[in-house]
């Protein structure tokens, strides 16, 4: 019971220490494995890097912490167009009354669903720009929540093997009938190298989440035999963790598993396992 609560103050952000904001949801597989670092790498990360991607449809099944549990579908259309439902959810909560007893008097559950909608702009051939809007719902037991962000980015190639980019995320806000919260903007910005002689993608991510830094990096594996590593890290002052993930690609389908382990293991591993199709 104590650890689903725990998990559920994380979850719906009632909790703002960078010890907590620093541990990666797992939206997808891609993105858990690499410990949610790719500001110049990923297109979950920064949009603007849509421009790079090929066309594919994704699902993801997803464990986060203390039995918490989501799916995510997305849709990179021709037009570079993407668009995403998310959600989260636990429905075994223990509900009991003011004065505790041994048994609960019921079960209650706690949800959020998001929607999202990304576009990315090509300026020139080596700068691109992209924006995310988020819109998202939350419940828990009789409190609703609503709420928007929006994120910016940038990505500038450097050369054939160096890029670099730049985020600002989180602008928006959340509503409920008693509270309205401005969400705090983190800034960020990272490199991608390519090193083609060993087959290597380095990636480094800078953050600044409430005045606190949070590094992160991840290396990638780029095989020609259809099967690839991935490894990644957060560094905070209060927050590290450490993450492992494999995919496999064979006839324009993509198998990625992903998983983490952080420095709060009371909460249990993420992990998720995504499915992608390209077209």
């Amino acid at each position: 019971m104590k650890i689903k609560l725990i998990s559920l103050c994380i979850f719906l952000n009632f909790l703002h220490p960078i010890g907590l904001r620093a541990l990666v949801i797992p939206q997808t597989a891609s993105l858990l494995s690499q410990s949610g670092a790719g500001i110049s790498n990923s297109s979950l990360v920064n949009p603007a890097l849509l421009l790079n991607e090929n066309n594919h449809v994704s699902f993801s099944r997803n464990s986060w912490l203390g039995g918490i549990v989501g799916q995510k579908i997305s849709l990179l259309s021709k037009n570079k167009t993407y668009i995403s439902f998310e959600t989260l959810s636990v429905t075994d909560i223990e509900l009991r009354d003011e004065i505790a007893s041994d048994s609960p008097i019921g079960l209650f559950g706690a949800y959020w669903y998001a929607l999202e909608f990304n576009k990315a702009m090509f300026i020139a051939d080596d700068f691109n720009l992209g924006y995310k809007v988020k819109i998202n719902f939350s419940k828990l037991y009789t409190e609703t929540m609503k709420g928007y962000t929006i994120d910016l980015g940038a990505n500038k190639l450097i050369n054939k093997n160096l890029s670099i980019g730049f985020i600002i995320k989180n602008f928006g806000e959340e509503y409920s009938s008693n509270l309205n919260v401005h969400n705090t903007p983190t800034y960020g910005m990272g490199l991608n190298y390519n090193i083609d002689d060993y087959r290597l993608i380095l990636i480094s991510d800078l953050l600044n989440q409430n005045s606190e830094n949070v590094l992160k990096f991840a290396i990638q594996t780029n095989l020609p035999l259809g099967i690839n590593f991935i490894f990644g890290t957060t560094y905070s002052e209060n927050y590290k963790d450490f993450s492992v993930g494999i995919k496999l690609d064979l006839a324009g389908w993509s198998l990625i598993y992903g998983n983490l382990n952080h420095n709060n293991p009371i909460l249990g591993n993420p992990s998720s396992i995504e499915i992608k199709k390209y077209f």
